[in-house]
């Protein structure tokens, strides 16, 4: 059974992300999994005490990112709730393991869409058990209005696949910065500091079409590119290359940056977005590190805001190691 003894530093990420109401968003909280959670696991009240007014019925029911729901009995006392009967079956279903952090959204009667990280921050993508999603499809998440998606997925996709010829890509000899690579002047990060900065994301709601990446290591140190969800693209972006303006919340400079468009011979269904020239000089000038996290708003068309969450706040510029 889960310990109901929480450090100081989870006190600290309640007090910033649990069941605030924000620009009526929907009630949310997260539970970081501990080794031993397997036979049950306990949920404070106070992580429960803003339902919309809701009192949960001693049967509630948890949808994951494969859209299946799994009904659980829990057990209520005074200082918390116990999730029981059903929950071995949840966490084996979605291969959750100790350190991972469950992102739950009330959806009412009861209800709750839960998302999965793991202890690096990034999203699980949690495929069936029966093997009926094929290996590196993508597994969209309704996150209210913005989506944060896998951005390892979307880059693996891109690696193991072959553009089609004669179909837009940015595959090319690369020149100037791109050619350049980097490393951080900052102090090692933690873990701890890298979930921080992605629940801040997460917290993010705009009317406007938004998604969600987590910056690696190519986005911002080597090679310089970042893989556009696919779902964003195939919803706001033509099906061709373009350019797309990007600029920071209440600021007047924009950076252009070319957006290409691939299709793939293995899958014909299957394209790409990704930003590569004039991305290296947002990165550089905004000081952008790998486990930072951002969030693209569409503000018109083809013009992106873009707001940043930075895993450290002290801006340290990067440093060329070759050129």
């Amino acid at each position: 059974m889960e310990g109901r003894n929480e450090c100081e530093i989870c006190k600290e990420f309640h007090k910033m992300f649990c069941c605030q109401q924000i620009h009526k968003r929907k009630p949310t909280f997260f539970k970081i999994l501990d080794d031993d959670f397997s036979s049950g696991l306990v949920l404070d009240k106070e992580l429960l005490s803003d339902l919309n007014g809701d009192v949960l019925s001693n049967i509630i029911h948890l949808k994951g990112p494969t859209g299946e729901a799994h009904k659980l009995n829990i057990k209520k006392t005074t200082t918390s709730v116990l999730l029981r009967t059903g929950w071995q079956r949840f966490a084996s279903f979605h291969k959750l393991q100790g350190g991972d952090v469950l992102l739950f959204y009330y959806e009412g009667n009861s209800s709750f869409n839960v998302l999965f990280y793991n202890k690096n921050g990034r999203e699980k993508s949690s495929k069936r058990d029966r093997g009926e999603e094929e290996r590196g499809k993508i597994t969209h998440c309704k996150v209210e209005i913005s989506s944060s998606l896998d951005s390892s997925s979307e880059d693996e996709i891109e690696r193991n696949q072959k553009p089609d010829i004669g179909v837009s890509s940015s595959r090319h000899a690369c020149t100037g910065r791109c050619a350049q690579k980097f490393i951080s002047g900052r102090r090692p990060v933690t873990d701890r500091e890298k979930q921080i900065a992605l629940f801040r994301a997460n917290k993010f709601r705009s009317s406007n079409a938004c998604f969600t990446k987590i910056m690696l290591e190519t986005s911002v140190y080597r090679t310089f590119y970042l893989v556009v969800p696919v779902e964003f693209g195939r919803k706001n972006l033509p099906g061709k290359n373009t350019t797309i303006s990007l600029a920071l919340p209440h600021n007047s400079r924009k950076w252009y940056v070319t957006c290409t468009y691939i299709t793939y011979a293995t899958n014909k269904r299957q394209s790409v977005w990704r930003f590569c020239g004039g991305w290296s000089k947002f990165v550089l000038k905004n000081n952008l590190e790998e486990g930072d996290v951002c969030v693209f708003e569409m503000k018109a068309e083809l013009e992106l805001t873009v707001h940043i969450f930075r895993v450290v706040e002290e801006i340290v510029k990067l440093q060329v190691v070759n050129s």
